[in-house]
């Protein structure tokens, strides 16, 4: 289970305003309200592996972060929104044309992040999303499934969270090198 105490001991710390903040899945949880774990986890491992290049293991002012995504499902947007508040504070372009990754059911799997001049580009790896969650994904927005298909897709995001959770970020997203931006 996704909610269990090894998989939410994975935090990350951003700067704002009051100082330091910790955020942990069970934070984004809490904010997002929904069952998108898979993309809370993913918008966290992200951020993890983006700030890790892009700061040398300093949390970065969360404020100055600018983002680039090829794809909007509310749990990506709540979990980048959570850690960066770059929704909010208009500082993210969604471009479903941009990038290489993975399908998803409105663009790929993409993710740049800016910070301070410098970028980094991430991709999920293949095999992280199950072979026939994406269509699955596409029909269950549309509220096209029946109650079997609903429980699948449910089953899927919580798969895809716990696979997130479980890897190093490294074995999560392929990354381009650090760019000037």
């Amino acid at each position: 289970d996704v909610c269990s105490s090894d998989l939410m001991s994975d935090p990350i710390t951003v700067r704002d305003v009051q100082g330091d903040l910790v955020i942990g899945l069970d934070d984004m949880r809490k904010y997002h309200g929904q069952d998108f774990d898979n993309g809370l986890s993913m918008a966290l491992k992200a951020c993890q592996l983006a700030f890790g290049a892009l700061t040398g293991g300093r949390p970065p002012d969360r404020r100055r972060i600018r983002l680039v995504l090829a794809l909007s499902p509310p749990g990506i947007l709540d979990g980048f929104e959570y850690i960066t508040r770059a929704i909010s504070d208009r500082r993210v372009v969604v471009d479903p044309a941009c990038g290489r990754g993975p399908e998803s059911y409105n663009g790929r799997y993409y993710f740049e992040i800016h910070y301070e001049g410098r970028k980094v580009a991430l991709w999920l790896r293949d095999g992280i999303v199950p072979d026939g969650y994406t269509l699955l994904a596409k029909r269950g927005f549309l509220g096209l499934l029946d109650e079997a298909d609903m429980q699948r897709w449910r089953d899927g995001k919580q798969r895809i969270a716990e696979t997130v959770m479980r890897l190093p970020a490294e074995q999560v997203f392929e990354m381009s090198a650090v760019e000037a931006a």
